[in-house]
């Protein structure tokens, strides 16, 4: 499963992440932490491989505190 998901800071800010499932039982989770293109195509292939590999995915969208969608 790949999806967009909204995660809420304890401050009230929210933040855009793109999330990949594994098709079973996940092995654990990892967090792949952005370059600074922000969630492009190639951090979502990142996390789509390791969902392929077994692992519950997140990539926040770090950027979203000064604006939204900041790709490059």
């Amino acid at each position: 499963m790949k999806d967009s998901i909204t995660l809420t800071a304890s401050d009230g800010h929210s933040f855009e992440a793109y999330l990949a499932a594994p098709a079973g039982t996940a092995k654990g989770a990892v967090v792949v932490i952005q370059e600074i293109f922000g969630v492009n195509a190639h951090i979502k292939e990142v996390a789509d491989r390791f969902a392929a590999a077994g692992y519950l995915v997140i990539a926040l969208a770090l950027f979203d505190r000064i604006a939204p969608d900041i790709t490059l």
